[in-house]
Order: C-alpha cells, then sequence, then structure tokens
C-alpha cells in the first residue's frame, strides 16, 4: 500500500538534542519523503539554521527542499486580562509533496501530493 509517512514529535522528543541534532533529524526524515509534525515550535536560530542548511543540501533531482508551517493558538495570560500567542505546532515537510489550501493563525488546511511529486511512498 502507497501512502505518505507524517511523524508526530512531542516536545519532551525533542527537548534533550542539540539543535545541530535537531536539524539533522529533521533533514534526513524530510529527505526520505516524510512529513513531521512537531509539538510547539523550533527557536528562530534553529528555525533559521534549518533553512541555512537545507538550501545548502537542495539537489534539484533528489532533495527540492522543504516547506514549514506553524499553527498558534491564543493563550489567556494573567487573569484572562490579555492574550498572548503560542505555537501550537509545526509541521515540516518535503517542498514538492506540501500544498497549503487555506492558512490562518489559527487554522490550516494542507494537501499533499505524492503522485507524480518524486516523494518517496512508504
Amino acid at each position: 500500500m502507497d501512502g505518505l509517512k507524517m511523524d508526530f514529535l512531542s516536545s519532551e522528543a525533542l527537548e534533550d538534542k542539540s539543535s545541530m541534532e535537531k536539524i539533522s533529524m529533521i533533514i534526513d526524515r524530510v529527505k526520505d519523503g516524510d512529513i513531521l509534525v512537531l509539538e510547539g515550535s523550533l527557536s528562530p536560530a534553529e528555525e533559521a539554521e534549518l533553512i541555512e542548511t537545507t538550501m545548502r543540501e537542495i539537489d534539484v533531482e533528489n532533495f527540492v527542499g522543504i516547506d514549514i508551517y506553524t499553527l498558534e493558538k491564543d493563550e489567556k495570560a494573567f487573569l484572562g486580562l490579555s492574550k498572548r500567542r503560542t505555537v501550537g505546532l509545526t509541521i515540516i515537510g518535503p517542498a514538492n509533496v506540501m500544498r497549503t489550501v487555506k492558512r490562518k493563525s489559527n487554522f490550516l488546511s494542507m494537501i499533499a501530493e505524492i503522485g507524480d511529486s518524486g516523494a518517496s511512498v512508504h
């Protein structure tokens, strides 16, 4: 049976890893055609390093890059007087597979195309 592999990782699964270990793990899985769903997000420095590392590793025939989508949630602050945004989850996958259908700060609808995209199937 053909399908697209999605890995769901809790924030605890990544908390003991160094920034470079996280980035390496993410790139390795995405190169295999997997989509990662992370609870929370990478730090801004980690996300910048992920993008920079990805740009160095792009190979038009085998690895065209990544797409990153972040889904936020509103949390009430002290006594419910104001709201602050926190990251609920982050989705990272191969750029040739992920297609955004609809995106808002707290809603994301997407399609993963595995037909002629060149993505690996499991």
